[in-house]
């Protein structure tokens, strides 16, 4: 008569062996795949993760608006000036006082 207990050692080392297999087949496959298992003709089971990771977000890029270069223009020099005195007659500095106020002339080389 055979022993029952190694029989059943028998069959369930090649089952623990499948078993080993197929979860090291589907813990090298991606999270994304699975892993399918024909079991009969038209019968097919997915094994493996049933969850898809989320996809890695994607930022926009950022938009930089630059506002249009400024342009500076240096006005023109105020055109130079002389100053006269009526009374007594003559420009400054020759003339250190004018009593009745200077008056503002363009000056023109002489």
């Amino acid at each position: 008569m055979r022993d029952r207990r190694a029989t059943g050692k028998r069959l369930k080392w090649p089952a623990m062996m499948a078993l080993l297999t197929a979860l090291l087949v589907v813990s090298a496959v991606p999270g994304e795949a699975r892993v399918r298992v024909f079991i009969a003709p038209g019968l097919v089971v997915p094994f493996g993760p049933f969850w898809t990771p989320d996809p890695a977000p994607y930022a926009y890029p950022s938009v930089v608006v630059q506002p249009p270069p400024q342009a500076y223009v240096r006005p023109p020099p105020p055109p130079p000036l002389w100053y006269y005195c009526a009374n007594p007659q003559g420009y400054y500095p020759y003339i250190p006082h004018c009593p009745g106020g200077w008056r503002q002339v363009p000056a023109t080389p002489p």
